[in-house]
């Protein structure tokens, strides 16, 4: 029986966007986009970043987990396979297939970027490398000089996402203050007999909840933030989900511990 480590602790914070440019009228005014061919841009990709509000969804589909950043924050993740640079939620025509995709897969290739002048209005950014930006077909970004409303309606969800992005990292904030993180393995088996090992991920120690100040067991239930815990640890049983992903049979149970 072999055996396949890989670390889910790798940046996260932008993986697939390659030439970041800020939108304008000028540079890109012609500019159309068409409907993505597939998702092969997340094909090299073990994780992707989610935010709190997914949970309830993504939970039915991927392990959700905390990875650990270089500055010591964490962050909400879904694995998305058990070796590194594997998105076993790719078919072979490299379409997602799963019932629900995460909002930073969706989101792509736009991204709100700091505007130093005006903090408060984002820049709207794009990814000059995506395949299906063009000047040919597609919906335009710009009528004239002004937004289209594909591109106003890009923004209203990328300000969205990002509004949930601050209210994760004060979740995850919590989390951390309180001592509600710790380091775990994941463990799964296929039917060829190869086992896999995921390090570098983090779950919430339920022992460490259950001894949780009444307090602070309720400002998370008033928040909605409870909810985002029990959702996250019934996840983790999809670690034998992506091992049946991998193989057509496990012969063995997955396990976090």
């Amino acid at each position: 029986m072999s055996e396949n480590t890989q670390d889910t602790n790798t940046s996260l914070t932008l993986l697939f966007y390659r030439q970041i440019t800020v939108l304008n009228p000028q540079r890109h005014g012609e500019l159309k986009i068409g409907i993505a061919p597939d998702q092969s841009f997340a094909s090299h990709t073990n994780s992707v970043p989610l935010v709190g509000v997914e949970f309830v969804e993504s939970c039915r589909e991927y392990p959700v987990v905390f990875a650990r950043a270089e500055n010591g924050t964490y962050s909400p993740v879904a694995v998305l396979g058990l070796e590194n640079a594997e998105n076993l939620f790719l078919d072979e025509e490299l379409a997602w297939k799963a019932n629900y995709v995460p909002a930073f897969v969706r989101r792509y290739p736009f991204v709100l970027g700091d505007n130093p002048a005006n903090p408060a209005q984002p820049w709207v950014c794009v990814d000059e490398s995506c395949p299906w930006l063009g000047e040919e077909k597609g919906e335009p970004l710009f009528i004239g000089d002004k937004p289209s409303v594909f591109l106003n309606q890009t923004l209203s969800f990328l300000t969205d996402y990002n509004a949930q992005s601050q209210r994760t990292v004060d979740f995850c904030r919590k989390l951390t203050d309180w001592g509600l993180l710790k380091e775990h393995q994941a463990q799964a088996t296929t039917a060829d007999g190869k086992a896999y090992t995921l390090t570098g991920l983090w779950a919430i120690d339920e022992p460490a909840l259950t001894q949780l100040d009444a307090d602070k067991v309720q400002e998370l239930f008033k928040t909605g933030e409870l909810a985002w815990i029990y959702f996250h640890l019934a996840s983790l049983a999809n670690f034998r989900r992506l091992a049946e992903r991998k193989a057509t049979k496990v012969i063995a149970p997955s396990s976090i511990h």
